[in-house]
């Protein structure tokens, strides 16, 4: 073999271990059902398993049935459908056990959270960017958010 033929072999050999040695960024859960769900890593998020579900603490807690679950793994980058959303979509974001904002509503739309019985829990008219965040009930339950013109089922545990 000739110098200019292990000169080459040696640079393939040394691209291919930085390929192999890439760093991973997310924490991606597959479910059976195709959907992909990923948690960057630099939140530290914590994976435990309670009364049969894959449970994922970040900012967040996100449970799985073990059942739903294909597998779980570390990746490069984030694999959540959710990454093509279109710009303008509604996003509801969980602040905290009791606080909800929710984006890309229109200014001045009103925001409104109902039991499922029908009874008015909240209201709140949006800022003039289009965001308003609404106080969820100290109480465990199923409420329905309501926000220009679609509804959301919400659950407090």
């Amino acid at each position: 073999m000739g110098l200019k033929t292990r000169i080459l072999a040696s640079a393939a050999l040394i691209l291919g271990m930085t390929q192999i040695s890439a760093v991973p960024t997310h924490l991606t859960v597959e479910l059976k059902a195709g959907s992909k769900y990923s948690f960057l890593l630099a939140d530290k998020p914590v994976i435990t398993f309670s009364s049969g579900d894959l449970v994922v603490n970040g900012e967040s807690e996100t449970s799985y049935s073990i059942e739903g679950v294909k597998n779980f793994h570390f990746t490069e980058g984030d694999l959540s459908a959710t990454e093509n959303l279109p710009k303008e979509a509604i996003r509801i974001i969980s602040i905290d056990d009791a606080t909800i904002k929710v984006e890309n509503i229109g200014k001045e739309s009103v925001v409104t959270l109902v039991n499922v019985s029908g009874a008015l829990v909240s209201s709140k008219k949006a800022d003039s960017e289009g965001t308003a965040t609404i106080a969820l009930p100290q109480s465990k339950g199923v409420y329905i958010l309501t926000a220009a013109g679609k509804s959301f089922k919400i659950i407090k545990k």
